[in-house]
């Protein structure tokens, strides 16, 4: 049997390490422990370990025994040095940093392995990609949804490690063959495996349909968890383990561990709020304990013997042979816990420390059944001649049906329909070079031969196949039945919008040239409006248009009929309940009408009348302003020289006769608030986002700014 090396095996399991620990102290041995040195010179020396004294001559076997008595009894002579310390935690204080200024780590929430077997069993979709080729396929798995839980099963910041075997492919055709059968060498990866991302070759260039996969990993099977603060510094579980919080302050901490010596552990600093300080960096340092140190004491004393013995061993064969059998039993002697001390700095002192200790990392698989292939089965796929640098199409076995051609082939919205690319000599008589030209094409069903279409883009897919399509750059639009194949409405608009049930565009060929006017269809392509109006704006269930030449304001239902009175022009819109305001185009007087276009009995004896805003009119005659409510009655009298949009509750206004000075009201003339002197303001129709700038204390640069409310929000030069 072959045994490493004593330095390799037994020294570091002992973790024979020399320490130097700030914030403990360690006092000197007293007792005579620790071996005499032996006084061996060079030639009395044979460098090595266990692994080989099998095959030395006694002589030599002598000397490997003198480099091991030596080798040992330098390390039980510098441990007699130290001894366990009495560790008690000081705590420094300092002012604690800015919040905004620290940065934070993601808090460690490890997975057990029973954990992670769980969460795997419950992803769902995983899939791949494939791109075909004329000699072959590539895929390239989509493993994202895994990634989150890879994270929870290793260390932070560790890189994950696993890796990914393909098993059954399924292929759109039918067939079935195992990965070993079809890949293409060479693989990346020994024995078949890939990494998370990678892409694998296939021998094949047939569709897949899904693949069976089978993913390797490693995880934690257990975990336990210790939390340490200034209040609680010291923990000891059952089993042995012990943590102790030996210092806590300037932006630092130190802690003590006893954990067993096969486990890794993650240390965080937490804020009070819970989150995990960044980490500025760490040092550790490792010491044995009592328990090694006597088994390595034994291990030397095991050591002489031997020496003593050698004349009755009588080969180098039996030496080893008694070596190994000491080496096995004093692994054990020497006990299940390390020790270990650790410093670590973050960007500010944290309110506690947590310590997660993992057991030892474990392998596990898990099979995922049917990775499925994202591209839709379809009667034919696009494939690349790598060759050749083009493109074609292929049918579900692989074999050409159209062969390579195009420089780039791209799917689209529309089923069985691509956008292809043709390389042409550049039209610039300054270049040598080529330019590529697109055309959009289908298959009809049952045929493999592609039919040219009228329009190179699909702007929106709107529903069910009906597709808003273009011609070409800034060209005219048009409604595309991508399923039956015809056009509902014909490409000869542009500046199109789509709401609801409505395609409203102006006709044209151009979109940045004026060639026709706006009129609305529905997606089925029936004509709401004709196209005769300059602008057409859809808003809550109604169509305000503008005449050509901007004399006429109406508004149509969403069927076409006008709502406004004949010979009144639309001023605002409807909103909510509020009523719309029209006035008469001869003699400039006001009407109110409901949604359904019955005029209102609000009488308006005024000169100026604006639309509702927040359920009030602004209303003025001889330049004075006030206020109606939605029954007509005047609740803010003509007091004022200017009265702006109501908000939710208040309307900035100006008395009369008082300059600049702005101040709030409320919808019953309530005085709010005095602003000041305005300079501007921005005031939108039925909202409550108003901003009123107004001046300074004694008219300096500075001005104040207020919300709707007459709250300041912020003082600007």
């Amino acid at each position: 049997m072959n045994v490493t090396q004593p330095r390799l095996r037994l020294l570091s399991i002992l973790t024979a390490t020399l320490l130097v620990v700030g914030f403990a102290s360690y006092t000197l041995f007293h007792h005579s422990g620790a071996p005499a040195d032996e006084g061996f010179v060079a030639e009395d020396l044979n460098e090595g370990g266990l692994e080989d004294i099998g095959t030395l001559a006694l002589p030599d076997v002598k000397k490997r025994l003198n480099y091991l008595i030596q080798d040992t009894g330098e390390t039980l002579r510098s441990l007699e040095r130290f001894s366990d310390a009495q560790l008690s935690l000081s705590i420094e204080t300092s002012e604690p940093a800015e919040e905004q200024s620290l940065q934070y780590e993601t808090l460690f929430v490890p997975f057990t392995s029973a954990q992670l077997k769980a969460e795997l069993a419950s992803i769902q979709g995983l899939r791949f990609a494939q791109r075909l080729f004329a000699d072959g396929s590539e895929v390239r798995l989509d493993t994202n949804s895994l990634d989150p839980l890879w994270k929870r099963a290793a260390m932070p910041n560790e890189p994950t490690a696993e890796q990914y075997l393909p098993q059954r492919l399924r292929f759109r055709d039918g067939s079935e063959k195992s990965f070993a059968d079809l890949k293409a060498p060479p693989q990346v990866e020994p024995d078949d495996m890939i990494s998370s991302h990678d892409a694998f070759a296939l021998s094949v260039n047939k569709p897949l349909a899904s693949l069976g996969l089978t993913v390797s990993y490693r995880s934690y099977p257990a975990f336990r968890k210790v939390v340490l603060d200034k209040d609680h510094p010291s923990v000891t579980l059952d089993d042995g383990q012990s943590f102790q919080l030996t210092a806590l302050g300037d932006a630092s901490a130190s802690v003590r561990l006893s954990t067993p010596k096969m486990s890794t552990f993650v240390l965080q600093g937490l804020t009070e709020e819970g989150k995990a300080l960044y980490s500025n960096g760490n040092n550790s340092r490792a010491f044995p304990s009592e328990g090694d140190i006597a088994a390595l004491r034994t291990y030397y004393d095991a050591l002489l013997q031997t020496k003593d013995d050698i004349a009755q061993l009588k080969t180098g064969q039996a030496v080893q042979q008694q070596l190994e059998r000491v080496t096995q039993a004093l692994v054990a002697q020497a006990g299940p816990l390390k020790n270990t001390e650790v410093d670590y700095r973050f960007e500010a002192t944290p309110q506690r420390i947590v310590i997660h200790v993992l057991d030892p990392m474990e392998d596990n698989t898990v099979e995922f059944a049917a990775v499925d292939n994202v591209l839709a089965e379809q009667a034919r796929y696009i494939a690349l001649d790598r060759e050749a640098e083009r493109y074609g199409f292929v049918d579900p076995a692989g074999q050409w049906l159209i062969k390579p051609r195009w420089v780039q082939v791209q799917d689209s919205l529309m089923a069985d329909a691509y956008t292809l690319f043709i390389a042409e000599k550049s039209s610039d008589p300054e270049s040598d070079g080529q330019a590529l030209r697109s055309q959009f094409a289908y298959f009809p069903a049952g045929s493999n031969k592609l039919v040219d279409l009228p329009f190179e883009h699909i702007t929106e897919e709107l529903r069910d196949g009906l597709l808003l399509v273009e011609r070409e750059t800034n060209g005219p639009y048009g409604l595309y039945d991508a399923k039956g194949h015809r056009f509902i409405l014909p490409m000869k608009f542009v500046n199109p919008t789509v709401t609801d049930n409505l395609f409203i565009a102006r006709l044209g060929t151009r979109t940045y040239a004026t060639e026709g006017l706006y009129g609305a269809y529905t997606l089925d392509g029936k004509e709401v409006l004709p196209a005769r109006f300059s602008s057409i704006e859809h808003s809550d269930g109604y169509l305000y248009t503008s005449s050509p030449d901007g004399n006429r304001q109406d508004v149509f239902n969403l069927q076409g009929k006008r709502i406004n009175l004949e010979g009144y022009n639309v001023k605002g819109r409807f909103v909510g309940q509020q009523p719309l305001l029209l006035q008469d185009n001869k003699n400039g007087t006001f009407v109110f009408i409901n949604r359904q276009g019955a005029r209102l009995p609000i009488k308006l004896p005024y000169d100026e009348v604006e639309p509702f805003s927040n359920g009030m009119a602004v209303v003025g005659r001889d330049s004075l302003y006030g206020a109606i409510d939605r029954t007509g009655k005047l609740q803010i009298p003509l007091d004022y020289s200017q009265i702006n949009a109501f908000q939710t509750r208040y309307a900035a206004a100006t008395r009369a006769g008082d300059g600049s000075g702005l101040v709030l009201i409320s919808q019953d003339n309530k005085l709010i608030k005095e602003l000041g002197s305005y300079t501007s303001m921005k005031v939108p129709d039925n909202g409550n986002e108003a901003r009123y700038y107004v001046r300074g204390p004694g008219n300096s640069d500075e001005y104040l700014v207020y919300d709707a409310d007459g709250n300041q929000v912020r003082q600007s030069e």
